[in-house]
């Protein structure tokens, strides 16, 4: 992770927006818009037994995590994407909690990243 954040590694999302500003900003936006609901439909599945729903949100929501660097949360949607393949998944405990820091942290890069190593 880079200095000052826990959760994500915001150069991830620099680089792969082609260190444009504009285009970071944009992604993280879309990131924070989209997330929620991506989580919400993993729970209803989770909740509903729907393993085959719970492996496809998990990874969609996998894709979204990588893109911003959420190594520890994309490998929790990793292991239950893959537990939901096999038939048997448990909703992870941590797994709202995560997501809401890598929010935080992701609508911190927003205002304070720019491309280089943030300060510790």
């Amino acid at each position: 992770m880079s200095a000052g954040y826990r959760l994500i590694a915001p150069q991830v999302l620099w680089q792969a927006a082609g260190a444009d500003l504009d285009t970071f900003r944009a992604l993280s936006q879309l990131f924070l818009d989209l997330a929620p609901g991506r989580l919400a439909a993993l729970e209803q599945a989770l909740r509903r037994g729907q393993t085959g729903a719970v492996a496809a949100a998990s990874h969609a929501l996998k894709g979204m995590t990588l893109l911003v660097g959420a190594d520890q949360l994309s490998n929790l949607l990793q292991e239950l994407e893959r537990q939901a393949r096999a038939g048997t998944a448990a909703p992870p405990a941590a797994l709202a909690g995560l997501l809401q820091g890598v929010m935080d942290e992701v609508a911190s890069s927003m205002a304070h990243y720019h491309g280089a190593e943030p300060p510790p």
